[in-house]
């Protein structure tokens, strides 16, 4: 089984880099991945988790998606595919750390690109899988990171 990522926030002035404490938006995940079958297939496994899992196909649809929410976080947490065409996942994951510092992003990559998602962990994102991800180290750092526990910003 192939699994993918990706999820957000904006923080303003003054308001504190924890997350919400609201359940439904701990539990809320935007999955970022251009490839139609893993996305679709990481928000599955998401949903059987309990967790309410929104899926986007490129980082720019992604980053739309964060910035709806406006100062509010709406999502517990970003699954962000690393190579996508257009807007690579560097790029999205530096928007994150800059406009969405409060939401978490797990980073995930081909075995072939696990020192772009070192780079990625050494920049900001809090964990990385290597795809085809195994469903059961997908549910572990999603619980672990994606838990409503504060992170490093």
């Amino acid at each position: 089984m192939k699994l993918a990522p990706a999820f957000l926030g904006n923080l303003k002035p003054g308001q504190s880099t924890h997350m919400t404490t609201d359940p439904l938006v701990r539990r809320r995940i935007l999955v970022v991945d251009h490839d139609d079958e893993i996305r679709l297939s990481v928000c599955s496994q998401l949903a059987q988790w309990g967790f309410e899992a929104e899926g986007k196909d490129t980082g720019l649809s992604g980053l739309a998606r964060l910035a709806q929410a406006g100062s509010a976080p709406e999502f517990a947490g970003m699954l962000l595919e690393m190579d996508m065409p257009v807007l690579g996942g560097m790029a999205v994951l530096q928007e994150m750390k800059d406009r969405h510092p409060t939401v978490p992003v797990i980073v995930m990559a081909q075995a072939s690109h696990i020192d772009k998602l070192r780079n990625a962990v050494r920049m900001w994102a809090q964990e990385y899988l290597v795809k085809p991800v195994d469903p059961e180290l997908l549910k572990l750092k999603c619980a672990s990171v994606f838990s409503g526990r504060p992170h490093r910003t």
